[in-house]
């Protein structure tokens, strides 16, 4: 556990910067609810709670930086390759929204723990791109469920299309270490069960209730009411749980908000006690005041210092009236600031980072031949040579591939071209 990040600390800046500064394998569950690529921007209406809130769900080119693809090309070239193709599918906001999106993602992955469990929370909109990222990342191996959580409403009758009706939660382990607890419906009584299940009740010879029920392979095995009423029902990987409606005592009006119900099955599902929770993407702090009912530690990120009133808020109103609250409400703890990793001791690394932002900024191609190449195949090189009194300076580097960066040798890029010329790889 990172000593110098605190239980109830909630960060108001770019998550990218926080995740960098946050120590490997010190998040025992995540769950985040980014931005859905919905191509509009969200307000929480005035008078709200939520007032002053908002997000921008748009995405262009200047929204990634020329780093995070040379990263990326350099530290897991499969997805880099699968963003690649992105680009010449649909429209071209989705490889700009990806891309943000992974080089979290990747963070993410890193600070998870063995053990831990990641949540990621989409719709239809980017869903399918979103579950072949988190296979790039995390692997198709640690894929555990695709949650479908379906929500109840006024159905339109649309002219082309059924209404949607749900989310989807994709839900991955990092390793086969993963905790997992499940999650069981409690139940109050036989009726209870019998209108979840929609079974018909039997009696057997002793006067004890069953219901039949499916045990694999075409066979059918008795489920004894008793025995079922005192563990509660294992759920399954369809979620029926209500949308906040503008009565509800927890709705802040925030963009987006999800109900606690949500996040307590989650919190409860893959993690216990004392464990420690991050929602890197915290908004109105469903997660964090879910954490804090389940008695869990937990970390918020977020872009808007909103996030930090809402938690205050919604300690005192959803939590409950103890005498601790008090003591709750004064050890909450913002911050603006990027922590400092202390599970290493950092290295200039510029050869890397400025590798990484000139592989980005040229999109994979070498600035001689101007052919695409993998990250492995290029390498850096003074624009002006430094024996020509060429800097180190980054306006004066590039990436040139091997035979470029041969035929160039001591020389300047006009002697290069005029060789790729005569070689016919330029006209």
């Amino acid at each position: 556990m990172q000593k110098s990040i605190l239980n109830r600390t909630v960060f108001c800046r770019d998550n990218i910067e926080v995740l960098r500064g946050m120590d490997s394998n010190s998040i025992d569950l995540i769950y985040l609810d980014p931005p859905f690529n919905k191509k509009r921007n969200f307000h929480a209406p005035i008078g709200s709670q939520a007032e002053g809130a908002s997000f921008k769900d748009i995405w262009y080119e200047e929204d990634t930086k020329d780093e995070w693809i040379g990263l990326i090309a350099d530290q897991l070239p499969v997805l880099h390759d699968y963003l690649q193709g992105i680009e010449k599918i649909g429209d071209a906001s989705n490889k700009y929204y990806l891309v943000y999106m992974s080089i979290r993602l990747l963070e993410l992955k890193r600070i998870l723990k063995d053990t831990g469990s990641i949540y990621l929370h989409c719709d239809e909109t980017m869903g399918h791109y979103l579950k072949l990222l988190m296979d790039c990342i995390f692997g198709d191996d640690f894929f555990r469920n695709e949650i479908i959580w379906h929500y109840s409403g006024w159905n339109k009758r649309l002219k082309h299309s059924f209404e949607s009706r749900h989310d989807k939660i994709y839900f991955y382990g990092k390793s086969s270490k993963q905790q997992f607890n499940g999650y069981f419906h409690p139940l109050k009584s036989k009726e209870d069960y019998v209108r979840l299940r929609k079974q018909k009740l039997h009696t057997d010879d002793d006067g004890r209730e069953f219901v039949y029920s499916d045990g694999g392979g075409g066979k059918r095995v008795k489920r004894y009411i008793d025995e079922v009423l005192a563990t509660g029902i294992a759920t399954d990987d369809l979620w029926e749980i209500d949308k906040l409606n503008n009565s509800s005592k927890e709705n802040t009006k925030y963009p987006t908000q999800k109900p606690l119900a949500l996040l307590e099955r989650i919190i409860a599902a893959s993690s216990n006690e004392g464990d420690r929770i991050l929602d890197p993407f915290c908004g109105c702090a469903t997660t964090l005041i879910a954490a804090e009912k389940l008695h869990r530690q937990w970390i918020g990120i977020d872009i808007s210092p909103k996030a930090f009133d809402l938690v205050k808020l919604r300690l005192g109103r959803e939590v409950g009236d103890s005498q601790d609250l008090l003591k709750r409400q004064n050890a909450l703890i913002f911050r603006e600031d990027i922590p400092e990793r202390t599970d290493l001791v950092r290295s200039p690394a510029t050869k890397t980072e400025v590798k990484h932002s000139l592989y980005g900024k040229q999109k994979g191609h070498c600035n001689g031949c101007d052919i695409l190449f993998e990250y492995r195949h290029l390498t850096i090189d003074h624009i002006l040579p430094r024996a020509k009194g060429g800097q180190d300076n980054p306006e004066n580097l590039q990436l040139l591939c091997n035979s470029c960066n041969s035929i160039k040798s001591d020389n300047d890029m006009a002697y290069l071209r005029i060789k790729l010329r005569e070689y016919g790889i330029l006209r």
